[in-house]
């Protein structure tokens, strides 16, 4: 009975690492790292000279809105990470309580 739990519990820690990763893949460099970086700022944003044209504006104000929705799925990221961190706890909690009744 032990080893069944302790089989289902090492999938169903490998099927949400799996989905973590692929939902926070584009904002970890190396995929088996923990770390996330968060997404590039816009350049154009980053001088305080005027627009030259409706181009330039144009231009800064896609990169914005890609930026903002880069934000977004980050956001989500770090909610699904503080989730499993979360997760994590409990069992180690879980772990130790099972271990100090023995």
């Amino acid at each position: 009975m032990k080893i069944v739990m302790i089989i289902a519990a090492g999938l169903m820690a490998s099927s949400n690492a799996s989905a973590f990763d692929f939902q926070c893949s584009e904002f970890r460099p190396l995929l088996q790292d923990r770390q996330l970086k968060r997404p590039d700022k816009p350049f154009c944003t980053s001088t305080y000279l005027p627009f030259t044209d409706s181009f330039d504006f144009d231009s800064c104000r896609r990169e914005v809105q890609q930026f903002k929705a880069s934000v977004e799925k980050y956001l989500a990221c770090v909610e699904i990470e503080g989730k499993e961190a979360v997760a994590e706890y409990n069992d180690i909690v879980s772990s130790f309580n099972r271990r100090a009744k023995q």
